[in-house]
């Protein structure tokens, strides 16, 4: 299966917008232009996976839907469900071009990153902010990561969250972990002490936060990569 379906439904929304009277200048050249672009894209697909034929038709059925949809709805009092139609439309040629060209993967890296980042966060950040910033974060975790489960753009958003808070989180067990270094038989006396464990343990409370900060570093910052490369496969 060709793209001839789904190139000539964009060539019809885009006569279509660029006659429409009704939304803002401003928006409208933008749909334009990210249509303009969606054609080069789809234009440079082979062919359609039998896989994916169904998102296809998906696709094809909504395009029409939305024709239809400007065609009949052209007063001012329209202007905001045919932006608002327009722009999810957009969001959905994005991601199923993506699914067309194989770039799925770059979401489920980025959902695996940021899985670990908000448990490395979770668990490092009350030793520093105590169980207030986590539980802060506690429900943009949650919605974000049922949110990029479900390839929706706001649960996206919400997972994005952690990324600066996490980058923090790090960047603190890392500064002691430098400290501790240079310092290690006192820090680790001190642990000894506070904890009324043995050497070995310790040792373990000294330099085991700041390697897992390490950790939380690099998995925080593979999920902001991860994160922009797959941020037009979310709907």
């Amino acid at each position: 299966m060709t793209t001839t379906e789904i190139q000539a439904v964009l060539d019809e929304l885009h006569s279509i917008l660029s006659s429409n009277t009704v939304i803002d200048k401003k928006k409208k050249d933008k749909l334009i232009l990210e249509i303009e672009q969606l054609k080069k894209g789809f234009k440079d697909i082979p062919e359609i996976h039998e896989n994916l034929t169904d998102v296809y038709t998906s696709l094809v059925k909504k395009g029409r839907e939305l024709k239809a949809l400007y065609k009949n709805k052209v007063t001012s009092n329209d202007k905001k469900e045919l932006e608002s139609k327009a722009i999810y439309y957009i969001r959905y040629l994005k991601a199923a071009k993506g699914d067309f060209l194989g770039e799925t993967p770059y979401v489920i890296k980025y959902i695996r990153f940021f899985f670990v980042t908000a448990l490395l966060f979770i668990a490092l950040s009350p030793m520093y902010f105590g169980f207030i910033l986590p539980g802060l974060m506690f429900v943009p975790i949650f919605l974000g990561f049922r949110g990029v489960k479900q390839r929706t753009k706001p649960g996206f958003h919400f997972s994005l969250a952690v990324v600066p808070v996490g980058i923090m989180t790090a960047a603190l067990w890392v500064r002691y972990g430098m400290y501790a270094m240079m310092n290690f038989e006192k820090e680790v006396a001190a642990a000894m002490q506070n904890s009324g464990q043995g050497q070995f343990v310790g040792q373990l409370l000294v330099a085991g936060p700041p390697i897992l900060g390490a950790l939380l570093m690099i998995c925080a910052c593979m999920q902001a990569y991860f994160g922009y490369k797959s941020k037009d496969l979310f709907v």
